[in-house]
């Protein structure tokens, strides 16, 4: 049996990266964070490429959405007269 994990509001969870590689351009880790009213967000935890700097960077962002109801339209806008009349 398989329990789904839920965080609790005023709490958050991060997970170690699989991506992650020293020196590189991926987060160390990532997860969630619920603030104590219920709004989720993204986390990320950043280990610092200097080797002087002993701390971790944390950032905490609004879930990415993507677009959403993005539809292209592309319109024809000819000026009355010139649509059949092109020379080529």
């Amino acid at each position: 049996m398989i329990m789904a994990y839920e965080i609790k509001n005023g709490q958050g969870t991060a997970f170690k990266n699989d991506k992650y590689e020293n020196g590189g351009n991926q987060p160390y880790a990532r997860g969630k964070f619920k603030t104590p009213d219920g709004k989720e967000y993204d986390i990320t935890l950043w280990i610092p490429k200097s080797d002087k700097v002993k701390v971790f960077n944390l950032t905490i962002q609004e879930p990415y959405q993507g677009v959403q109801g993005s539809t292209t339209q592309v319109s024809q806008n000819t000026p009355q007269g010139e649509g059949d009349n092109l020379p080529f």
